[in-house]
């Protein structure tokens, strides 16, 4: 059952009228899981420090993809954590102690991968040991983030579906998650060389601001209440599997699957953004980790202004128009990459590609995730909202894993071959925007 204080269940306030003050914790609770589950992720604080130690095992950009693609296998399951969190209370909390217990496990996980490969030798966990060692961790990290963004979603569709506030909420979501970003990419890039335990102290800190926010700002009414005493521990469980069976059912309508195709598709496009540009920029560009580091800040800085352009939009044009755009600049972000040219001191070039390019791709997320709040069927926040990210993480997999093996074995190390070919199939995409549901996008938000 959803809190009615947080859901669709009651009527949405005119346009223009204040915000429900019970509004400002939820987002901020919210906001705060984004950027944490962001800035921790190997994807950000941790990619450019990984990728360091996989090229000291002399692993290439394909051998190094596949270990962040298996590391990055429990967000496939995301849609397993959303059936968890909507139906199956921790503790009588349907949100807050998961939150808490994620923020604890991530930083379990940072902690162990900041121990030296010395330390894990002398348990015996050399050579492969420490590789599978650091992939198995990486994968419970990423367990632990995933349980916390899935929590962090149904906060944000509950919010935007009861307050008419979904792009507003995803603009703040967007920012947060370039916030975590641009941030963590810095610190990686500048902490690469070093031990990797600093990289694990420093993910301390937004996980504990994540797990104080939840427990004092979230207030829950325990769900553990509004089960009738008495029952049996087999009545129970009955209870829990008939709640799965109904949120399963909830989710399985027509109006997720266009959407979760195009999520699908613009994510599964052979990407360049990978470990195969990592390698390009390190060894055919002569860039160190620590100008890399100087790159993603100012890029995700520059994305950073396309929540607020969002936040301006979206009350002006239909959604589905929204997506068009969206579309034609996923392709066009991929364009300033093209001219992208060997290291030179202060990197004038450079620092222009990223930070347009950082920006027209954040630009185009946006209606991509308004969208995904939409069409999450009430009741069923967290798991819809995680089915569809999962959707979207699931292709973002597999052109992680596409994009380096097409560079390496395909166009032979020739990025700009890979980077037309990702922006060409990202423009099919408007094919699946032309028969969205008229109820989703016809309308801008609050109509």
């Amino acid at each position: 059952m959803s809190d009615p204080t947080l859901t669709g269940s009651t009527p949405q306030p005119p346009t223009g009228e204040p915000a429900d003050p019970r509004l400002w914790p939820v987002a901020t609770v919210m906001s705060t899981g984004v950027f944490a589950t962001t800035f921790v992720q190997l994807q950000t604080l941790g990619y450019q420090p990984f990728n360091h130690i996989l090229a000291a095992m002399h692993l290439d950009s394909d051998q190094a993809a596949t270990f962040f693609s298996l590391s990055m296998l429990p967000w496939t399951f995301k849609v397993i954590a959303g059936l968890l969190v909507d139906s199956v209370p921790l503790f009588g909390s349907r949100r807050r102690n998961y939150l808490m217990l994620s923020a604890l496990v991530a930083i379990t996980a940072w902690l162990l991968m900041g121990q030296s490969p010395e330390t894990w030798k002398h348990v015996g966990l050399a050579g492969d040991g420490y590789f599978y060692t650091l992939l198995g961790l990486s994968i419970l990290l990423n367990t632990a983030i995933v349980f916390g963004s899935t929590a962090s979603g149904g906060l944000l569709v509950e919010a935007g579906q009861r307050f008419g506030v979904s792009g507003r909420l995803s603009s703040l979501r967007v920012f947060a998650q370039n916030l975590g970003a641009c941030f963590g990419g810095l610190l990686g890039g500048l902490l690469a060389a070093k031990m990797l335990l600093w990289v694990g102290l420093i993910a301390v800190a937004p996980l504990t601001c994540l797990f104080f926010a939840a427990w004092f700002l979230l207030k829950e009414p325990p769900l553990a209440a509004r089960v009738e005493h008495g029952r049996t521990f087999v009545q129970q469980s009955w209870h829990v599997i008939g709640s799965i069976g109904s949120q399963i059912k909830n989710v399985l309508r027509w109006q997720m699957v266009l959407p979760a195709l195009l999520l699908f598709f613009l994510q599964g496009v052979p990407t360049f953004r990978s470990t195969s540009f990592y390698q390009y920029q390190t060894e055919t560009l002569h860039y160190s980790d620590a100008s890399m580091g100087w790159l993603n800040f100012i890029g995700y800085g520059a994305a950073l202004l396309s929540s607020g352009v969002y936040l301006w939009w979206c009350r002006r044009v239909s959604l589905r128009t929204s997506l068009y755009f969206a579309i034609v600049l996923t392709a066009l972000s991929a364009m300033p990459y093209l001219f992208y040219i060997a290291y030179t001191p202060y990197m004038p070039r450079a620092i222009a590609i990223e930070s347009i390019g950082s920006f027209l791709q954040y630009l185009a997320y946006l209606p991509l995730f308004d969208l995904a709040v939409r069409a999450t069927p009430k009741g069923s926040e967290a798991l819809g909202y995680s089915v569809l990210l999962s959707v979207w993480n699931v292709g973002l997999m597999i052109g992680c894993k596409l994009g380096p093996s097409l560079y390496e074995h395909t166009f032979h190390k020739n990025m700009n071959q890979l980077i037309w070919l990702n922006a060409g199939v990202t423009l099919a995409g408007v094919l699946i925007v032309a028969v969205l549901p008229k109820m989703l996008v016809n309308q801008r938000e609050g109509k």
